[in-house]
């Protein structure tokens, strides 16, 4: 029997990955469903992987674990979708067994992890993409009637690491905010503060202008300062009277972003960073920190929040849409990698659309 084949983004080591040939997924278990990826996306933690820049990662790997599919074919056991379903894919996979788990962290599972990062799940940036324990809440989310893939693709990995970053920050209608680093998950913080969780003010920060200015344009920050050309420190302090910002979402993780946001925020205030951190800090500011009673708090987000953002969107409460910048076929996902990676030709999300004809 001819053995299937798909394409896939292949990562092989560091700075090494390519799209080639691969064995199409199948069903293994009666838990199982395999999806034809009909949208896909390119993550930050991505890029980290592919560089190298994240420990145990083990290769040769199928990258992504952003997507939107249509079911093909289901295990024996699975009862929740059927072949032609629409469907978000979680970028977490729970085996509902293990200690991660049964505390919510999904993306720590024992058995199962991220797609195409750590731990041995193949990811979707490829044709097809096989989803164990398909059968556990969330680990395919349908599309509602009336939406689609476009609207949704963000909102299981970017809007669900947001919503966590600000509900771990326990933030609250009519408190003040800046967001240091508005890239996709920035950007998606923003969003959801300013038009969902009722905040007074939204300060977005980074050094790439055209994110400042698509968090303005878009009406999801009130100011948008650039480190390259602004004292943050000083302009955050001037708009809130001089006492910092109640809290800070940080998604760099970096020591200088670290240290900025220590720094604009107010007395007894929350630093929240929901970082991926590609390397060790040297430098925190635990004095100041102490001192002022400034809490840090940090995790990964546990898929909490989709139902209510998927309403949201149906509502016109919040458009996710504006962020997606670019897309083309996965022929062309080498070069995605490196636009998206780069922040070449203002690149804020690449999404990517099935293969089309041959190589």
């Amino acid at each position: 029997m001819e053995l299937k084949t798909m394409k896939a983004l292949v990562y092989e080591g560091p700075n090494q990955y390519c799209l080639k040939d691969v064995p199409r997924p199948e069903i293994t278990d009666p838990y199982d469903v395999i999806g034809r990826v009909t949208l896909g996306a390119i993550c930050t933690s991505d890029i980290h992987t592919v560089r190298g820049e994240l420990e145990n990662v083990h290769y040769p790997k199928t990258m992504g674990h952003e997507c939107c599919l249509e079911v093909v074919e289901v295990g024996s056991k699975i009862i929740h979708v059927e072949p032609g379903d629409l469907c978000i894919l979680n970028p977490g996979v729970a085996c509902g067994k293990c200690l991660a788990c049964k505390l919510g962290i999904i993306v720590a599972c024992k058995n199962g992890g991220v797609y195409g990062s750590r731990g041995p799940l193949e990811g979707c940036h490829a044709e097809y993409v096989k989803i164990p324990y398909a059968h556990h809440k969330n680990a395919l989310i349908k599309i509602p009637e009336g939406l689609t893939e476009e609207d949704v693709i963000l909102i299981p990995d970017m809007f669900a690491t947001a919503w966590y970053g600000l509900k771990n920050a326990d933030f609250k209608e009519g408190q003040t905010l800046a967001v240091i680093g508005v890239g996709p998950v920035g950007l998606s913080a923003c969003l959801l503060a300013k038009k969902a969780f009722g905040a007074k003010m939204v300060i977005a920060v980074d050094i790439l202008q055209n994110r400042v200015e698509m968090a303005l344009n878009e009406g999801i920050a009130d100011f948008a300062f650039n480190p390259n050309k602004d004292d943050v420190v000083k302009a955050i302090q001037e708009k809130t009277g001089g006492l910092g910002v109640d809290v800070v979402l940080e998604t760099p993780g970096l020591e200088e972003t670290m240290a900025m946001s220590v720094a604009s925020v107010r007395p007894s205030g929350v630093v929240s960073t929901i970082a991926v951190f590609g390397e060790p800090l040297v430098f925190m500011p635990l004095l100041d920190m102490i001192l002022r009673n400034i809490q840090l708090k940090m995790g990964i987000q546990k898929s909490e929040g989709l139902e209510e953002m998927l309403e949201w969107i149906k509502e016109g409460k919040i458009d996710t849409r504006f962020m997606l910048t670019h897309r083309a076929p996965l022929n062309d996902i080498e070069n995605g990698y490196k636009i998206f990676g780069d922040h070449e030709d203002g690149c804020v999300k690449w999404l990517i659309t099935p293969y089309e004809g041959k190589l």
